[in-house]
């Protein structure tokens, strides 16, 4: 296990897919669980190196702050960019406002938040918000026409927004109810058992919203 599968679990837990993050969880988790229902053993982690750190590596994660967002959701975001932009830009072709006075959103997205410059989730929620009521209040009583149809595509904006921050609060849970699930299959006992035990009821959460979608 540790020498054919070691560097590929290693490299998906500290992954920025969601998806690999969770198989890995469910992989370690069900390597501990075989190995201690073999008899008379010690327990993994005093025996296997690649134990010892993916241990340290889900517990570090479940420590800490979840990222700002997963790779699988960079698409959204590109879409959530393009139609910002698109809207923005209809002040100035629709309602005839200078070019100068929209906004500039960046040319590049970026889900980790750590560039300067680049379009976030939080560059779309200020540009629906603070920077669509300027633009809309520079109009004053003019251009009600258009501006109608601007705003209900607004409202489709900010409902994909809406719909993006609810995916990553359901991948945080996911991954932390997995990471939750290895680390105590590998029998660990962390100094403090909070960030573990939200894990584990994030568990419990996910899986009545499953049984209740699936008896409705």
């Amino acid at each position: 296990m540790e020498q054919c599968f070691g560097p590929i679990l290693l490299h998906y837990v500290d992954s920025t897919s969601m998806l690999q993050k969770f198989l890995t969880a469910i992989i370690a988790e069900e390597w501990a669980r075989k190995y201690d229902a073999l008899p008379n053993q010690p327990p993994l982690t005093e025996v296997c190196v690649l134990a010892q750190e993916l241990t340290s590596k889900t517990l570090a994660w479940l420590q800490s702050k979840p990222p700002p967002a997963y790779h699988e959701m960079a698409f959204s975001l590109s879409r959530i960019h393009a139609d910002c932009i698109s809207l923005l830009q209809m002040f100035a072709t629709e309602c005839k406002l200078p070019m100068s006075s929209i906004p500039f959103l960046g040319t590049e997205i970026d889900i980790s938040e750590t560039r300067p410059g680049c379009f976030t989730i939080e560059t779309a929620q200020a540009a629906m918000g603070s920077m669509y009521s300027r633009l809309k209040d520079s109009l004053g009583r003019t251009r009600k026409k258009e501006l109608a149809v601007i705003n209900e595509k607004r409202s489709l904006i900010v409902s994909s927004i809406e719909h993006y921050n609810d995916l990553k609060s359901q991948h945080d849970i996911r991954v932390s109810a997995s990471f939750a699930a290895a680390f105590v299959a590998f029998k660990s006992t962390p100094e403090k058992v909070s960030p573990v035990v939200k894990g584990i009821m994030n568990g419990i959460k996910v899986r009545t919203v499953v049984l209740i979608d699936d008896k409705i």
